[in-house]
């Protein structure tokens, strides 16, 4: 079975800055993802050229003693296919954007989300893949709850 978490990044600091760091309020939920996962077994982690992605998992890789991969936030099929060839079997967390969990979530599960708006950051989407190929996707919160 292979389990992947999908998270859109924490609230960020200067929503004009492309790559501003995570806000107090962010960094807070960076630490209840940690501690959300904290037993689920992570063994891959995977976060995207901008700093507000590296920074919500950073408590979790290090709490796990892992280096996330860093991909261009635009690179979702290459994610999904990495995941799907590579990862197999095991625990996966993926940090991306609000334009870019719900592809994500639909390239690894078949399953359409909607657009996550600007001011949601506590969903966390649960994507299982079976070895036969069977996906099911859940919707989780964490965190303080947002609109």
């Amino acid at each position: 079975m292979t389990t992947i978490y999908v998270v859109r990044h924490a609230e960020k600091l200067d929503p004009a800055d492309p790559d501003t760091p995570l806000s107090p309020e962010g960094e807070a939920r960076a630490r209840d993802l940690a501690s959300t996962l904290a037993r689920a077994g992570v063994q891959r982690i995977y976060a995207t050229t901008r700093l507000r992605t590296q920074q919500t998992v950073a408590p979790l890789a290090q709490q796990r003693n892992l280096v996330p991969v860093i991909l261009e936030p635009a690179a979702t099929e290459e994610l999904v296919a990495r995941i799907k060839a590579d990862d197999r079997g095991m625990v996966v967390v993926v940090a991306g954007h609000n334009n870019t969990v719900p592809v994500i979530v639909q390239g690894l599960s078949g399953v359409v989300v909607d657009g996550i708006p600007e001011d949601r950051f506590d969903r966390l989407f649960k994507v299982t893949i079976a070895p036969d190929g069977k996906t099911t996707m859940e919707e989780l919160r964490y965190g303080v709850p947002t609109p």
